[in-house]
This record gives structure tokens, C-alpha cells and sequence, in this order.
């Protein structure tokens, strides 16, 4: 099981790349195909990502269990939370958190599936303005295809929904720059979680709850941090956008990056990428593991003094974590989950490494902006981040 944290709750920085190959693949085709207009069918079939993901979740064996007194209990945990979190950071939320929902897991796939919708609506409109499925054959390609995307997306989704625990949804795509976030809990998995490794009820959802709020901080008391990351985003659908219009071109090169660097010890997801793709890849993964590392910081620094049984939750969990079937450890290889999973623990270790050797106070300078976001490399190498903040003081 991974920390509260490491449940790909960006998942669109991974899908996002991991779908360009299939994308592109498709697009080449059914240009190829095109010869009359027709009704353009969707790059993903949503309808076939829906139901494949309530398969695969198995959702209806997991009821939510006493519905209200667990909603009563998250929000009194996260409102505990919050000036903890506060008081560490030293800075305070422009609101209190109030969006606060237990789901099951069916509920956990309709608001992820409302979001990816609105994260890969880009890619779909690139999609078809670049043609579509039009033509008979191309047609024809293109539902199946359809389909084929939205299977694949439905069985990530739905074996995440069956492990998540908590999540911070920060609406990123939301047009409204005030939009905040909100916590969900799927509370059928924290009651399985819990069980299986013989917890405290409170202290374990307390321990979740401290994770997930602290994102809240981030992106919330900080609002330049989503803007900063909503662009890098629309960066890489720019980027998309040139690789696809060229795509006749440009395939043989993303085969030959992937041929060349196998063996090399870097991810897939990273060999098919151009070189600004990837430098715009790097960054989002460099936010990505500083959000989650100092989400677990946080989560253990201000647990440790809170949280009796913090040390057995601690032990259980990386018991559970080193457990992985090789299934598992397949799934993750696949779908890019490893490479967040990785990123994620040098995330924590560059907050715990910067912390230990200036201060929480300083580790905190990450979030003035975004000229103070480390780079992968200083994630990796702390001591290159401290000096370059030591050069800009």
C-alpha cells in the first residue's frame, strides 16, 4: 500500500504521456484513412472508461459503513489539523477547509472521472480538429480505438480506486482561479487498511487526514502553486500539438529515443519524450515530488508529537508497502506509478535533508515562487538548492 499521498492523486501528469503513444499512433492511421466528413468519434470512449473502471473496482463489495458519523469524524480531524499544519508552515489558509466527502469507490471514480474528462478535454479537441474519425474506415479505427483508450484508462482508475485512501482534488482545470480544493476520504479502504494491519481507528485517520490537508495548504496558502502548475500543463499540450501535426516525422524519432535509450536505467515514459517535452516533464515531476514529499513531511513531523501509535502506523504501513505481488510491481512499471512512487521518496528526503541542516523555516522558502521550486537535480542533490537560495538571499 502506498502512503495516503503516493495514490497518483495527479494522475494526469502520468496519463498524460503514457496515452501520447496511443494517441499518435491512432492519429496516423486514421490520417492516413481519411477521405469523407464524417462525425468525429472521441479519442477516449468515456462510457467504456466508466464501466471497465466499475468492474475492475469491484465497488459494490465495499459499502461505506456508518456514512455520517465518518463524515462527522473527517471533518473534525481535518479542522484539528489545520492550525497544526498552520503553526509549522507559518502560514495560514484564506478559508477554512470545508469541502470535506466520504466516498465509496464508485464515488471516488465519478469525481476522478469528472476531472480527467476536463484534463484530457485538450487533447481531445486537438484530436479532433486534427480530423478525427472521419472517413469509413478511419471510422471504424477510431471507435475501436476509442474503446481500446477507455479500457485502458478504466482498469488504472479502477484498481486505484480499489487502493486509494485519501486524496486532495484541486480542481486544476477549473476556470475559476478561487476554486478550491477539496478532501475526499474512501473510507471502505481506510476500514480495510486499518484492519488488515491492526490500528487505532482515530489515530489512523487522523494520520491520513494530516497528509491530505496539508496539500490543501499548498496549493490554497499558496495560490501562485496551481496556477504554476496548470501551466505547465497547457506547456505540454502545446507541445503535444506540434508533435502530432508533424506526426509523420516525428514517430520514427520517438521509436528511435525509445530504441536508444532501453538499457539506459530511465523510465519509458521518459524515452519517448522530446527534449522539451521532457524538460517540461521534469519540472512537473519535480512539483510533483516536492507537493507529495512535504505532504509526508508534515504528516510525520506534526504525527510524531500528536499520534500515540504514530510510530506502529509508520512500521505497518512499510511492512505493507515492501509486500508488492509481482503483479503489483508489473501494474506499476506499466502505467509510470513507480516512477511517481520514487519521486515522490526523494521528495521527502529533500524536505527532511533541507530541514535538518537550515530549518523548517528555510525548507519553507520553496513556496515564496516558483524561481524557488527545486529542479529534479536539486530534489536529488539538496545541498544544490540551498545554495542557490543562500545566492539569491
Amino acid at each position: 500500500m502506498a502512503k495516503p499521498g503516493d495514490d497518483l492523486r495527479r494522475l494526469g501528469t502520468i496519463l498524460l504521456v503514457g496515452v501520447v503513444a496511443g494517441a499518435a499512433a491512432r492519429y496516423y492511421i486514421e490520417s492516413r484513412a481519411r477521405s469523407e466528413a464524417r462525425t468525429p468519434t472521441r479519442l477516449i470512449d468515456w462510457a467504456q472508461a466508466r464501466a471497465v473502471a466499475m468492474r475492475v473496482s469491484q465497488w459494490e463489495q465495499a459499502p461505506v459503513g456508518e456514512r455520517a458519523y465518518r463524515h462527522e469524524q473527517y471533518l473534525r480531524l481535518v479542522k484539528q489539523s489545520e492550525p497544526l499544519i498552520a503553526e509549522y508552515l507559518g502560514v495560514q489558509l484564506p478559508q477554512p477547509i470545508s469541502r470535506v466527502y466520504v466516498h465509496d469507490r464508485r464515488e471516488w471514480l465519478e469525481a476522478n472521472f469528472t476531472s480527467f474528462e476536463q484534463l484530457f478535454r485538450p487533447i481531445e479537441e486537438l484530436y479532433e480538429r486534427n480530423g478525427g474519425g472521419r472517413g469509413a474506415a478511419a471510422l471504424l479505427l477510431g471507435e475501436l480505438n476509442g474503446r481500446f483508450l477507455g479500457a485502458q484508462l478504466g482498469v488504472l482508475l479502477g484498481y486505484l480506486a480499489r487502493r486509494v485512501l485519501g486524496q486532495y482534488d484541486l480542481s486544476l482545470l477549473s476556470p475559476d482561479p478561487a476554486t478550491r480544493g477539496a478532501l475526499y476520504f474512501v473510507e471502505p479502504n481506510i476500514a480495510r487498511v486499518q484492519g488488515q494491519l491492526g490500528l487505532n481507528d482515530e489515530d489512523f485517520r487522523l494520520w491520513i487526514a494530516l497528509h491530505e490537508a496539508t496539500h490543501a495548504f499548498e496549493f490554497e496558502a499558496y495560490p501562485w502553486v496551481r496556477q504554476h502548475f496548470r501551466g505547465l500543463l497547457q506547456q505540454y499540450f502545446d507541445q503535444l500539438n506540434t508533435q502530432l501535426e508533424s506526426l509523420g516525422s516525428s514517430l520514427p524519432q520517438m521509436l528511435l529515443r525509445l530504441a536508444q535509450g532501453w538499457g539506459s536505467g530511465r523510465h519509458w515514459i521518459e524515452l519517448v519524450l522530446t527534449p522539451e517535452q521532457r524538460r517540461i516533464f521534469d519540472q512537473l515531476q519535480a512539483l510533483m515530488s516536492l507537493v507529495e514529499g512535504y505532504g509526508n513531511h508534515v504528516m510525520n513531523v506534526v504525527g510524531r508529537r500528536l499520534l500515540p501509535s504514530f510510530d506502529q502506523i509508520e512500521q505497518r504501513v512499510a511492512q505493507r508497502q515492501s509486500s508488492r505481488t509481482l503483479v503489483e510491481q508489473l501494474f506499476n512499471r506499466i502505467t509510470g506509478m513507480d516512477l511517481k512512487l520514487a519521486q515522490y521518496q526523494q521528495g521527502e528526503a529533500f524536505v527532511n535533508a533541507v530541514t535538518a541542516a537550515r530549518g523548517s523555516a528555510f525548507a519553507a522558502r520553496v513556496w515564496e515562487r516558483a524561481e524557488h521550486l527545486p529542479s529534479l537535480e536539486e530534489i536529488r542533490d539538496p545541498q544544490r538548492w540551498i545554495a542557490r537560495m543562500d545566492r539569491a538571499s
